[in-house]
């Protein structure tokens, strides 16, 4: 399992470097950037675990995982920007970033309507301006960083569970649990990654991840899936070494 979700990260930064190779020499050095944050595997990794776990093609949940990748690049490359506005002249430098952010948002339209996902755009729309709200937050406001992740990092998690519940035909209020679901994995993997350890915070989004996991498989035990093998390796077996 591990080696096959390895051969379609692969795929994923394939596709990735495919759409964005137009202006890939402008853009490499904020990827180089991205790289150095969990998000940038650990999203696509979980885009491809509850895609798969939801029964949808391959090719398919690749290439959603492709899209979440470059939804995180263009708001990271956007945040970026914000980061260096403190203090600092807006200069064509800048100007040059926000234009390589929003290329990078058309692109994610652009491949949404490839593959026939046009009907989730709603969803990317709430979920950029989420991410663009909470970029506020964290430098207009100065906001608790736990409600900056949850608007900038988290927002992507819960919009990859709900459009992978919404593109299989469930019914509303199974969607709305797995949209819950993403949401609590999202928060316990960026505020561990954030922190460096298992807070209380940690937990409590860990037990709430494992609870509504339970909860939309009617209790059904851990069987070695992608999406159960995320749930025991980040959130259950940190859990369990926190309480030692």
């Amino acid at each position: 399992m591990e080696r096959e979700l390895k051969l379609d990260l692969d795929e994923v930064n394939r596709i990735v470097h495919n759409q964005l190779l137009p202006w890939w020499s402008d853009i490499r050095v904020y990827v180089d950037k991205a790289k150095q944050e969990s998000t940038w595997d650990q999203l696509p990794g979980a885009v491809l675990a509850v895609y798969r776990y939801l029964g949808h093609p391959v090719e398919y949940s690749i290439k959603m995982a492709a899209i979440f990748k470059m939804t995180y690049l263009a708001s990271f490359i956007h945040e970026l920007v914000g980061d260096d506005e403190e203090g600092q002249v807006y200069d064509r430098n800048m100007q040059f970033a926000i234009l390589i952010g929003d290329y990078i948002f058309g692109c994610i339209l652009k491949m949404l309507v490839e593959i026939g996902a046009d009907p989730l755009l709603d969803v990317f729309s709430n979920t950029i301006a989420q991410v663009n709200e909470g970029m506020v937050m964290k430098h207009k406001l100065h906001a608790n960083p736990e409600k900056v992740i949850a608007m900038t990092r988290a927002s992507l998690y819960r919009a990859a569970f709900l459009t992978a519940a919404r593109s299989a035909g469930l019914a509303a209020e199974v969607i709305v649990g797995y949209s819950r679901l993403g949401y609590h994995i999202g928060m316990a993997l960026e505020i561990q990654a954030s922190q460096g350890f298992i807070s209380e915070t940690v937990k409590k989004h860990c037990k709430k991840s494992l609870e509504l996991f339970h909860f939309i498989n009617q209790g059904a035990v851990l069987s070695g899936t992608s999406l159960e093998l995320l749930i025991r390796d980040k959130l259950d077996g940190p859990l369990a070494r926190a309480a030692i």
